[in-house]
């Protein structure tokens, strides 16, 4: 009697649990339009940076969308040593910078903020994979430009 109790109290608290990490989705305050040009950097050491400035408007389009009702969740990960920085600096034509700040934890996941949040989230989104999507050429980046959320 005592291992049911045990079990079933055990499989209660894993639910209540569950039910405490709570998907989010980012809200761009800004819709494709709004944006001039969009730099992306991409990077395991600082040093060793890239850059790609993404100008078509199809393109820009496809970044916003790839990030306006993301879904994340307030869930804490290990820090991976070795892994990427993919990071996106939307350039409104009000002169207006907005940054996003993807770190690669796992293969289709990883920890990201933004310049509104305050705070960075999990998401199982392949962020990474836009730096590969854009048919941009990829330029040496200095570290100072690099954008800094966390």
């Amino acid at each position: 009697m005592k291992r049911t109790t045990a079990f079933v109290l055990a499989v209660l608290l894993s639910i209540l649990l569950t039910g405490c990490i709570r998907t989010k989705h980012i809200t761009l305050p800004f819709t494709a339009s709004d944006v001039e040009r969009v730099e992306m950097f991409h990077y395991v050491v600082p040093a060793d940076a890239e850059k790609k400035t993404v100008t078509q408007p199809e393109d820009i389009a496809g970044l916003v969308d790839t990030f306006d009702g993301l879904s994340v969740t307030d869930k804490e990960t290990e820090p991976v040593a070795g892994g990427s920085i993919t990071s996106f600096r939307f350039r409104l034509f009000d002169g207006t910078i907005y940054e996003i700040v993807y770190s690669s934890i796992a293969v289709k996941s990883g920890r990201i903020s933004t310049t509104s949040s305050g705070q960075d989230f999990f998401t199982s989104a392949d962020i990474e994979a836009s730096w590969s999507n854009c048919d941009y050429e990829a330029v040496p980046a200095a570290e100072n430009e690099l954008p800094f959320v966390f």
